[in-house]
């Protein structure tokens, strides 16, 4: 299965998944600290609400991967690994 594949199964999986969602939350928590960026910040790049982008943080939410692949791509992060927590495909 190749990444694209695996990030997309991984994040609809999270919205059941209490843990993958904590998980990626805590990972877009900190890639957002790491690069001093807002919930408000990234909830412009995203076209979302500020809440929502809270919701995504603190795991009570996923956001879709339209949201992930605007937020890697603005933090310089991996978006597979963002959802994923993995670098390389297994």
């Amino acid at each position: 299965m190749g990444r694209y594949n695996q990030t997309i199964g991984h994040l609809e999986r999270s919205h059941e998944d209490n843990a993958l969602r904590r998980a990626m939350a805590a990972r877009l928590d900190r890639a957002m600290q790491k690069a001093n960026v807002s919930s408000a910040k990234a909830a412009k790049w995203v076209d979302a609400s500020e809440h929502d982008v809270h919701f995504w943080r603190r795991g009570i939410t996923v956001p879709p991967l339209y949201a992930f692949n605007r937020i890697a791509n603005a933090l310089e992060v991996d978006v597979h690994w963002l959802c994923t927590g993995q670098t390389h495909a297994a």
